[in-house]
């Protein structure tokens, strides 16, 4: 189980308008972080990207696809700990195949 963290930033648009190319940066000021995960719960496959770091800062910046409006998930792992971040997207134009 991951425990809500206010050390983890997301930056991301809150209304996308389009679904097939919403970029997202995850950064975190937690020491030792694993990984990196990002999750779209409302798309049916919802594992967007999934990083391991060694020995480097948590930060993370990609664009990804979504269906439509639904919460982002961020999970670090750091220092054997999961820490979660949420973030709702409003999405006008879907990305897959919507």
């Amino acid at each position: 189980s991951a425990a809500d963290s206010k050390a983890i930033a997301i930056k991301a648009p809150i209304q996308a308008e389009n679904g097939a190319v919403v970029p997202i940066t995850v950064s975190t000021t937690l020491a030792n972080v694993e990984s990196i995960a990002i999750l779209v719960a409302g798309n049916a496959n919802p594992l967007v990207a999934s990083v391991n770091l060694s020995g480097a800062e948590g930060f993370f910046s990609a664009r990804m696809k979504m269906g439509k409006t639904s919460d982002v998930k961020v999970i670090v792992k750091s220092g054997g700990k999961l820490h979660v971040a949420t973030q709702q997207i409003k999405v006008t134009v879907g990305g897959c195949g919507g």
